[in-house]
């Protein structure tokens, strides 16, 4: 006879936290309200519902001390004008959309269809909601290192978000999301110049090419290839 916890393991939202970032959950429910938006809220009375926007509160604040402690150790040398920038980089709306687009939490959000909402803003704000589930669920420790390991550093160059002021790929996917196009990032191992291995981005917007970029890394070539689509659609800001 199987327990409630092995159900639960076997529930579609634990083995995509699983197999996403390494966890079975203790309390379910947290992390099924977790995608819950505003929209799809479920009203016990007209002044009391439930959706992700407390939660989103938290894990916006965890979010907030997980990357300000990570920099602050990261860059012993650095002043409080330079970590706060970084941080506010890391944080932002683009870039959490971005990150949100890659884990594929775009599918295991409930929202309604005729909803007047930004659609750029709910997948971030569904990735803060998460991360305050995982605090919650787990403490603060067993979530830093989560989303240090598996929301964060696999997805952030820090040396190009620190060259670099503009988070292209976060302003297509964006664009994309709200004309509710198919976009995607075809990379392919290439040598650069002196023998330099290096890729080669292709980037596809409804099946069609838009974009190529090239850079010593996947980060980098994708970056390229979201500017060069911007510039061709007119988008650059």
């Amino acid at each position: 006879m199987f327990s409630l916890f092995s159900r639960k393991k076997r529930h579609p939202l634990s083995v995509f936290l699983y197999h996403t970032f390494g966890f079975y959950p203790h309390h379910l429910e947290l992390y099924e309200l977790a995608f819950v938006h505003k929209s799809a809220s479920l009203y016990y009375n007209k002044d009391f519902s439930l959706n992700n926007e407390r939660l989103e509160f938290l894990g916006d604040a965890v979010l907030n001390m997980i990357v300000g402690e990570y920099l602050y150790y990261e860059f012993p040398n650095e002043n409080e004008g330079f970590l706060t920038n970084l941080r506010s980089k890391i944080v932002n709306r683009s870039m959490l959309n971005e990150i949100a687009f890659q884990l594929k939490i775009p599918k295991h959000i409930k929202q309604q269809n005729e909803a007047n909402t930004v659609v750029s803003n709910i997948y971030g704000n569904a990735l803060e909601a998460l991360i305050g589930a995982i605090f919650l669920d787990k403490g603060y420790q067993q979530t830093k290192s989560i989303v240090l390991n598996k929301i964060l550093l696999p997805y952030i160059d820090l040396q190009f978000v620190i060259n670099n002021e503009t988070n292209y790929k976060g302003q297509i996917i964006d664009w994309a999301q709200k004309k509710h196009y198919f976009i995607e990032f075809v990379d392919k191992e290439i040598t650069l110049n002196r023998s330099q291995p290096g890729f080669l981005c292709e980037l596809f917007i409804n099946k069609q090419l838009y974009g190529t970029g090239k850079g010593s890394s996947k980060k980098n070539a994708e970056q390229e290839a979201s500017k060069d689509a911007l510039q061709k659609l007119k988008l650059l800001k």
